[in-house]
């Protein structure tokens, strides 16, 4: 297995075979970098498996990781130890062409099956990095993914201080949530606990009980289709309202109306009749008195 070492400006290549490596300041550390504790982290190197142990809390990424807990360290992830030491696992071509090959209906088929493989995949997932089920890589293939130790669940861990149904990962267009199933215990995004549903971004680490898993976006493609179910589309917006501007602004609104008579057509009516009556009373009488 490659790693890099990045240290005082230089990157070391390191290969490793499979066996239990250690790394600090010590004369007896198999990796000696001066400043370091004594026997301050041990890889074990198990094939493409890397699992690690801290003797002190370790920063895993953007993460803080507790010391003394087995972690499994996924490609592309880099540890940063005291005085700016980063240790990184650099993911290979093979690696990610590997995961652009797995598409999301392989994996629900997968999924339906029963069978969940330890694969990278290009569809999100989560990846149990910590726990009773380590190493295990979990597709998040539907709208609603439940997790737990129960039977009845997508995702089904084998953690006893886990409920039966303790979370669930909701996929909404892009995006992915976690929501607490009203839990006990609770559930922690990246240390802090989740009170409502939580937007999930690439790298987040998720704890339930004590199991320690790794949310994974994975890569788009624009011609996948990403879930199984299709969304409901979303009721039509009501039609705006068009208020006309006050003071002395043109209104758009009158613009538009036709012009309307300050009369009424009774009033009208009325108007003209009584105008023909006046007229015709002033006809009568003017040849009235012509004929005296």
């Amino acid at each position: 297995m490659h790693l890099d070492i990045h240290w005082n400006a230089e990157t070391t290549p390191v290969d490793l075979v499979d066996g239990s490596v250690t790394v600090g300041g010590g004369a007896a550390d198999d990796i000696r970098l001066e400043g370091l504790p004594v026997k301050l982290l041990t890889l074990e190197v198990d094939g493409p498996r890397l699992s690690i142990k801290s003797i002190r809390p370790l920063r895993v990424g953007n993460q803080l990781f507790p010391a003394h807990v087995p972690r499994l360290v996924m490609p592309g992830e880099s540890l940063t130890l005291p005085n700016d030491v980063v240790v990184k696992r650099p993911e290979d071509a093979a690696s990610r062409e590997r995961r652009k090959n797995k598409s999301t209906d392989f994996l629900a088929r997968e999924l339906l099956s029963g069978d969940l493989p330890e694969l990278e995949t290009r569809a999100a997932s989560l990846t149990c990095v910590a726990g009773p089920d380590e190493g295990h890589v979990y597709p998040i293939a539907f709208l609603d993914t439940t997790l737990g130790r129960g039977d009845e669940v997508d995702v089904r861990l084998h953690d006893r201080t886990v409920s039966r149904q303790h979370a669930r990962v909701i996929h909404r267009g892009l995006s992915y949530f976690l929501d607490d199933l009203g839990t006990t215990n609770g559930v922690y995004v990246n240390g802090q606990r989740v009170k409502r549903a939580r937007c999930l971004e690439s790298g987040d680490i998720v704890e339930l009980g004590h199991s320690v898993l790794r949310f994974d976006e994975g890569e788009r493609a624009p011609e996948e289709r990403t879930v199984i179910e299709k969304l409901p589309t979303a009721p039509a917006p009501p039609p705006s309202v068009e208020v006309p501007p006050r003071g002395d602004a043109p209104s758009v609104v009158a613009e538009k109306l036709p012009p309307v008579s300050r009369f009424a057509p009774t009033d009208l009516a009325i108007f003209v009749i009584g105008g023909l009556l006046i007229v015709t009373g002033l006809v009568a009488a003017a040849a009235f008195s012509f004929f005296e």
